[in-house]
């Protein structure tokens, strides 16, 4: 009996264990063969690892999985696979004439315009400087300009297709993509009163944009249309607002209470109702700590990364309800209830990879011994604020390249007790700290069953005070919730539901040599009389399975570009004069994407050269630079390769150098982002307009 005579299930049930590849080698042998492996099911589950891998499919419009053709389908798995293993092995490189990219389509007809370049120039908001730049799909780009408005611009036509004019100065902090609804949040601010204490006022509004395109991914001839949501007033330094989850209105922020130097946590659990929640965490602010906050299973996380470790603390949303306040106005004032230690805490340290030390030496002044030196070489922690076009997280969001505001790291949580590693921090804290967090989620449209992972990229700096030249590295890793299984056990809680192990056999929970528990005191400075659950006695530890600690750890290792370069920065000019640190902070060109990250460098220059007052200068030459970090896996999803795509050692990101058109001045460039579904690179210059680079 040969291959092609066998049942239709069980051909199918071979299928599951081959790749692209394999299954493009099917097509070859026989007729019967190719019409089996050119069936939906057999691409769905190609589909479905890439998903795994988290790579997005280069869907167009607000298009979903279940809007494709079967050819669609197939077309799709097919681009996404080639950019993967392109991007991973040889680097990015523009497309071919005959390729197709959705960026290039013509507006309305879905065709590709005859002409011989790779990329697409599109306009800018007329007459304004652009503050903010995103795409939300192949088809809109979301833009907020420096005079307050926001203006989703068709990248098809090149049109304006609707505005918001609040007539006065607001920046945009955060930007939320809901495929499903067709849907863009975005949030804007303004500072009503007050330096950066606790006395300091702010106002959000949280605006919709919705669109009425249909499955197919054309755009439809009605335009998007902007309203109103909500709106709320804050008191003390927001560090950054999170769109937890539109669907239900849920919204969060992280506060810095001055005060007493710790981390305030406000939640709208539903922000059509006045109802708030503002409470004091305990949690100690230093520099060196990078924030995110993720919603599982009806707990609001805090994700927090020291130098050393990463923590994730939990608090139920039916714990924050018993403190909510009302509002007695729109013009009313939050304040805190009261200091409520989180439900609990996991941590998990990372693991370094081994890096030599000449790799990373820098000829700077040694400030280890000299406090005024090592003050002047980090940033102020309350610097204005900068919106980063990278997710949504987004960091994140947020949009494909987008995690949404990034403001320099001030919160930490105490390092957890020793415990011995293989390898130290090649880049510890200080004298490096981190520049920028980017915290990416998985924002495009997926399967059901898929893992979900996020994704961190750390831009960590070192100064120089003789030249003032900054020099920047790149760390990365992937991460989920709970952080730590064993921990998790530990208080006798039921597995995630999106954790239920294969492998049944294991050993018992209570911690690797790579973590430390921090249940029970979130602070040394959190008060023995503050509210908290986390003293609760925790029941005996079930089994943990021995496959869920290993992919645990796996995700602790960091990968890094390791070699220091010198990133171009660009200065964010605020109105705000009555905090001299308000003013000027230089904000890296960087955009990541899952997995991906882009930057704008300074090439070879001269290693001795005075930057005077530490001032970036548009004549030196530069490059646009791209990398790759290793795709993350589970354990069922395979990189392509045969392996596993988490591989102990492979821990260094191959830099390549993109190729950009000639008209374009990398000098001149503002904002820059990354769509990794799309292969492309989009940047806004100071002339007005827009590039969008497309690469396969």
């Amino acid at each position: 009996m040969g291959l092609s005579t066998l049942p239709y299930d069980l051909l199918l049930n071979i299928a599951a264990y081959l790749d692209l590849q394999d299954v493009h080698t099917l097509h070859l042998t026989c007729k019967a063969l190719h019409d089996f492996s050119t069936t939906r099911p057999v691409y769905r589950k190609l589909a479905n690892d890439l998903l795994r891998r988290c790579r997005a499919l280069p869907l167009k419009g607000f298009q979903r999985l279940s809007d494709l053709t079967t050819e669609q389908l197939i077309r799709s798995v097919n681009k996404a696979t080639r950019y993967e293993v392109a991007w991973r092995v040889r680097g990015p490189h523009p497309i071919a004439v005959n390729e197709h990219s959705n960026y290039m389509d013509l507006a309305g007809t879905g065709s590709v315009p005859k002409q011989d370049r790779w990329y697409k120039i599109v306009s800018a908001p007329p007459g304004e400087e652009v503050d903010w730049l995103s795409p939300i799909t192949s088809s809109y780009t979301l833009c907020a300009t420096k005079s307050g408005k926001v203006v989703c611009w068709d990248v098809q036509s090149d049109r304006c297709l609707a505005e918001w004019n609040p007539g006065e100065k607001w920046e945009l902090w955060k930007c939320r993509v809901e495929f499903e609804e067709r849907t863009v949040y975005f949030t804007m601010a303004k500072v009503l009163a007050g330096s950066f204490d606790d006395a300091r006022v702010m106002e959000f509004v949280l605006m919709r944009l919705t669109f009425s395109d249909g499955p197919s991914g054309e755009s439809s001839a009605e335009p998007p249309v902007f309203s109103h949501v909500t709106e709320f007033r804050t008191t003390g330094v927001v560090m950054n607002v999170f769109l937890l989850d539109p669907a239900v209105r849920l919204l969060s922020a992280f506060v810095w209470v001055s005060g007493s130097n710790t981390i305030g946590l406000y939640a709208l659990p539903d922000w059509n109702e006045p109802e708030y929640v503002f409470i004091d965490t305990g949690i100690e602010c230093v520099m060196s700590s990078n924030w995110s906050c993720i919603l599982y299973d009806d707990n609001i996380v805090i994700h927090c990364e020291e130098s050393e470790a990463a923590f994730q603390h939990f608090y139920p949303i039916s714990l924050l309800r018993t403190y909510s306040k009302t509002l007695m106005d729109r013009n009313s004032t939050p304040t805190i209830s009261q200091r409520v230690t989180p439900w609990r805490s996991l941590s998990k340290k990372f693991i370094f990879p081994r890096i030599s030390e000449a790799e990373v030496e820098l000829d700077f002044p040694d400030t280890d011994g000299d406090a005024d030196a090592m003050n002047e070489a980090t940033p102020t922690p309350f610097s204005a604020h900068t919106t980063n076009s990278t997710s949504t997280s987004i960091p994140i969001h947020t949009g494909p390249t987008t995690n949404g505001h990034i403001v320099p790291a001030i919160a930490s949580t105490p390092t957890p007790a020793a415990a011995a590693v293989p390898n130290p921090n090649p880049f510890p804290f200080p004298p490096w700290y981190p520049e920028s967090a980017h915290f990416v989620r998985q924002w495009w449209p997926s399967l059901p069953g898929i893992p979900k992972v996020s994704c961190t990229v750390i831009l960590l700096a070192v100064h120089d005070q003789v030249t003032h030249r900054t020099r920047f590295v790149l760390a990365q890793h992937y991460f989920r919730v709970p952080i730590n299984y064993s921990q998790w056990l530990q208080g006798g809680i039921q597995p995630p539901t999106n954790r239920v192990p294969k492998v049944l056999n294991g050993n018992q929970a209570g911690g690797s040599a790579s973590s430390s528990s921090l249940s029970g005191s979130s602070s040394s400075s959190a008060a023995s009389s503050s509210t908290s659950l986390s003293n609760v006695p925790l029941r005996p530890s079930p089994p943990v399975p021995l496959l869920l600690q290993e992919e645990d750890d796996s995700l602790m290792h960091l990968w890094y570009v390791s070699t220091p370069f010198e990133v171009v920065r660009v200065f964010d000019s605020s109105d705000d004069e009555e905090d001299e640190n308000t003013a000027d902070r230089p904000r890296p060109l960087v955009a990541v994407d899952f997995g991906h990250a882009v930057w704008i460098e300074y090439m070879d220059v001269d290693e001795d050269r005075v930057r005077p007052d530490g001032i970036d200068s548009e004549s030196d030459p530069k490059w646009l630079r791209f990398v790759t970090f290793p795709s993350f896996s589970d354990d069922e999803a395979e990189d392509g390769s045969g392996g596993p795509a988490l591989r102990p050692g492979s821990l260094e990101g191959h830099v390549r150098t993109l190729e950009v058109p000639d008209e374009l001045d990398l000098g001149t460039v503002e904002t820059i982002n990354i769509d990794q579904s799309q292969g492309a690179v989009i940047l806004s210059d100071r002339e007005g307009k827009i590039f969008i680079l497309c690469y396969e």
